[in-house]
């Protein structure tokens, strides 16, 4: 097995995460020699029935507060042994990208972004796609705006890459305080510009993102983004000691699977 596929979750009542899921498992399906391990985290595991992808695995780690996808992601590594991972969000789609990724990580190259622009799909197109018309995309506009066009730039790290196992171990995995939304793939981002990793980004290729609502919870949005933005702020403080001793920790003690399960009185 050259490449694992890792992912974490959460679903929603409206189903909407779950059917950008589905569609993205149905994606990926196009490449089964590689495994994808989804780590479910919520009170109760919802995932339940076939998949479509034949070589996908769920794993349920119990987390009913905020959604972590820094600890979700670092479960998912713990539990794999590939030279190559995979990261992806679950609403996400890569197109054809993925083989040139891993490729180039078994050779040379320590980590491999495999787009350079996203393209936030329309609610029509994405229904396209969940019911499985995968022609929808060649009726798209061809002159659809990228979030780069509208000034917006996605951290290297954000998204979707591939990277070498042992480099992300040494990097001490994702920083599981970044708890809600932001700030952990600029703090990855920050971890492997500056251990100067061999990078290649390809520029030609463009992701697609699956519509879904935004989040409604305002008020727990902000405060946690404001928590996750002093937090980022800290690594460009860091000394390289500081940095190198940061990961060294965290190397120890990510991807925890009982870290938010209540313990039981002795």
């Amino acid at each position: 097995m050259s490449a694992n596929i890792i992912l974490t979750y959460r679903g929603d009542p409206s189903g909407v995460r779950h059917a950008n899921l589905l569609t993205v498992l149905a994606f990926l399906a196009e490449t089964p020699e590689w495994p994808v391990l989804i780590v479910e985290q919520d009170g109760l595991p919802s995932l339940g029935g076939p998949l479509p992808h034949p070589n996908c695995a769920v794993l349920f780690a119990y987390n009913a507060g905020s959604f972590n996808k820094a600890w979700g992601l670092n479960i998912g590594v713990r539990r794999s042994n590939a030279p190559v991972i995979v990261f992806t969000d679950a609403d996400l789609l890569i197109p054809d990208m993925l083989p040139r990724s891993v490729e180039h990580c078994l050779r040379n190259t320590q980590m491999v972004k495999p787009y350079r622009q996203v393209l936030d799909l329309s609610p029509e197109t994405t229904a396209h796609l969940r019911a499985g018309d995968q022609t929808a995309l060649q009726r798209m506009p061809g002159t659809a705006s990228t979030r780069q066009m509208q000034g917006e730039t996605a951290p290297l790290c954000g998204g979707a890459f591939a990277i070498r196992r042992d480099a992300f171990l040494k990097l001490g995995g994702w920083d599981e305080r970044f708890v809600g939304w932001g700030g952990e793939d600029d703090a990855f981002s920050y971890k492997v510009q500056r251990a100067r990793l061999a990078t290649l980004e390809f520029d030609d290729a463009i992701a697609l993102h699956l519509h879904h609502p935004r989040s409604r919870d305002r008020e727990t949005h902000a405060a946690q983004y404001a928590s996750n933005l002093a937090l980022l702020e800290r690594y460009h403080r860091y000394d390289q000691p500081q940095l190198e001793r940061l990961q060294e920790v965290q190397s120890q003690i990510m991807g925890r699977s009982e870290k938010y399960r209540p313990q039981s009185a002795s």
